[in-house]
C-alpha cells in the first residue's frame, strides 16, 4: 500500500460542489488501495478577501498578524473537505500545520519549511484516515503562525510526501499537466507526459503558474516524482494521465524536443543604473534586495571605466517601488532608467547546450517578426529575452512554431 499525497489548489475547492467532487476523487485513490494524505489551499479567492480586510484596516499590517489572518483561509477548507468524507462512510481528520508538526523558520509571509514532523500523520494513516493537511502554513519555533506566500501549497504537499516517503506527490489543479506554452495564449500548445526538474523549475522561476518553484526545487533535492494532473477531469487511474516531473531518463528519453517550453511572464520592469561610482555600492544594494525578498533576473553588471560601472535588470512589478526606495537609499547618485512596459519570453529545455544555433535561431525568428530585444540572459536550459509587452504574444507564437513544439516528434 502506497502513501500517496495529493495537492488540490483553490479552483479545485473553490465551492461545495467542487469539494464534492473533491472528496470523490480522494475516494477513487482510497480504493486504488492507497493511504492519502491531502494538502488543501483555502477556497479560490478566500486569500484575496482576507487580504482586502486587513489592507482596508492598515495598508502597512504587521506580517505577524497577516499570517495569522490567511492562515485561516485553509483550515475552513480542510474542515469542509473532512465533513464531506465521513458522511460518504470514510474516517477522515483535518488537521492545521501546529497538529501536525510542520516547522519554519520566522520569515513571516515568506517562510521557509525546515522539517515535517510524521508521528501524527503517521497515527492517522495508520488508523486508516485520509489525512487533511492545511496548506500554505507552518509554525516557527515559538508556536507563531507563518505562511509559505502564494503557491505555498504546493510546498507544503512536497515536504510532506518527502517526509512520508511517499511514491509521488500529485498536484491536482485546474489544467491537465504541463504544456510547451500556455495554452490560453498558444492554440497548438502540447501536454508534455514528462519534464525534468531542472526545465521544471526554470519555467516555474520565469513565469509558469502550475506549479510553486520552491515545490520543485524541494522535490528535485529529494528526487520526489510530482505529477500534475487536473480535478475537474475523471480520470479512473492517477497515473495514467497528467504530467510528471522526474529525473528518470528512461522517462525523459521519450522527449526528442529540443526545445521543451516557451514560457512568459508579464508586469516585469526593466532597470538600468548607470553612473555608479563604486562597486560597493552596488554589493549593499544587491543585498538589501535579498533581504527584501526581491528577486532579481536579466542581471547584467558592466565596469564602463575605474570610476564608473552599469547595472541593468528586471523585477516584476510588485516589487518596483520598493526597488526604487532602495536604490535611491544605497546608490543616490546613480541615473536611473526604468521601462515598466515589457515582458520576458523564454525559451526552455534541458539539452539546450547540445545546439549551438537556438539562441541564434530565437534572435532571429523575434527580428523577422519586428519585436525588439531589449535585454537577454542565457544559461544551460534557457535564453530569455525582454521584450515590449505588446510583442509578448507575438513572441510566443513565433517562437512556438519555430521549435515546432506542436508535433509529437521533431
Amino acid at each position: 500500500m502506497a502513501v500517496i499525497v495529493q495537492k488540490y489548489g483553490g479552483t479545485s475547492v473553490g465551492s461545495l460542489n467542487r469539494i464534492e467532487v473533491v472528496a470523490e476523487n480522494i475516494i477513487k485513490t482510497r480504493q486504488q488501495g492507497h493511504q492519502v494524505v491531502a494538502v488543501i489551499s483555502a477556497m479560490a479567492g478566500e486569500t484575496n478577501r482576507l487580504l482586502s480586510l486587513a489592507r482596508s484596516l492598515d495598508k502597512q499590517a504587521s506580517n505577524r498578524e497577516l499570517d495569522m489572518l490567511l492562515s485561516t483561509g485553509e483550515q475552513v477548507s480542510i474542515a469542509l473537505l473532512a465533513i464531506a468524507l465521513i458522511k460518504r462512510g470514510y474516517s477522515a481528520v483535518s488537521l492545521l500545520a501546529h497538529q501536525v508538526g510542520i516547522i519554519t523558520d520566522n520569515h513571516f509571509s515568506r517562510a521557509h519549511i525546515k522539517t515535517v514532523k510524521t508521528q501524527r500523520l503517521a497515527q492517522s494513516l495508520e488508523q486508516e484516515q485520509v489525512v487533511l493537511v492545511a496548506g500554505f502554513q507552518g509554525v516557527d519555533q515559538e508556536g507563531n503562525v507563518t505562511t509559505l506566500g502564494r503557491g505555498g501549497s504546493d510546498t507544503s504537499a512536497v515536504a510532506i510526501a518527502v517526509a512520508l516517503g511517499a511514491s509521488e506527490c500529485q498536484i491536482f489543479t485546474d489544467v491537465d499537466g504541463i504544456y510547451t506554452a500556455d495554452p490560453r495564449i498558444e492554440k497548438n500548445a502540447r501536454k508534455l507526459d514528462q519534464i525534468s526538474f531542472a526545465e521544471m523549475l526554470m519555467m516555474a522561476n520565469l513565469g509558469a503558474k502550475v506549479l510553486h518553484n520552491r515545490s520543485v526545487a524541494y522535490a528535485m533535492q529529494h528526487n520526489l516524482p510530482i505529477r500534475v494532473l487536473n480535478s475537474f477531469i475523471d480520470t479512473d487511474s492517477y497515473d495514467s494521465s497528467g504530467t510528471k516531473v522526474t529525473d528518470d531518463e528512461i522517462e525523459l528519453a521519450k522527449n526528442n524536443h529540443l526545445v521543451s517550453n516557451i514560457a512568459h511572464q508579464q508586469n516585469q520592469v526593466l532597470i538600468s543604473l548607470s553612473k555608479i561610482k563604486n562597486a560597493v555600492h552596488i554589493n549593499a544594494l544587491l543585498q538589501a534586495f535579498t533581504d527584501e525578498g526581491i528577486e532579481l533576473d536579466m542581471l547584467t553588471q558592466i565596469q564602463k571605466s575605474t570610476t564608473e560601472f552599469l547595472l541593468t535588470f528586471s523585477i516584476t512589478k510588485h516589487a518596483h517601488a520598493k526597488a526604487l526606495q532602495l536604490i535611491t537609499e544605497y546608490c543616490r547618485f546613480a541615473a536611473i532608467l526604468s521601462n515598466d512596459n515589457v515582458a520576458k519570453l523564454s525559451v526552455i529545455g534541458a539539452k539546450l547546450q547540445s545546439v549551438d544555433d537556438i539562441l541564434a535561431q530565437a534572435l532571429t525568428v523575434l527580428s523577422q517578426k519586428n519585436i525588439t530585444v531589449y535585454s537577454l540572459a542565457s544559461s544551460d536550459i534557457h535564453h530569455s529575452f525582454m521584450v515590449d509587452s505588446a510583442d509578448l504574444f507575438k513572441g510566443v507564437h513565433a517562437l512556438h512554431n519555430t521549435f515546432k513544439l506542436n508535433l509529437l516528434e521533431y
